[in-house]
């Protein structure tokens, strides 16, 4: 996956990724990334852990919903996710 640049990059793809796992009949998940994803318009720390929150349930949790490169996004999402916080 790309870098993300900004939260409207991470939030794009919270959105992206909620639709996959709703389409995918995981409508927990979804609603869990669908959630963090409504924390933007907030405070940018709290948006960014409320992300990670969420997308480590998903990593924890998905088992064969995601194909092999959305897993790796949502790895690679997550690494960036954990160096944005872990400089602050």
């Amino acid at each position: 996956m790309k870098q993300l640049c900004n939260n409207r990059e991470l939030y794009e793809y919270l959105v992206h990724l909620a639709s996959e796992l709703k389409r995918s009949k995981s409508e927990a998940l979804g609603d869990i990334v669908s959630s963090a994803s409504r924390h933007a318009a907030g405070m940018s720390t709290e948006f960014l852990g409320e992300s990670r929150i969420a997308l480590r349930r998903v990593l924890a949790e998905e088992v064969g919903i995601l194909g092999e490169q959305e897993r790796a996004n949502l790895k690679s999402t997550l690494e960036q996710l954990d160096k944005a916080l872990d400089e602050r």
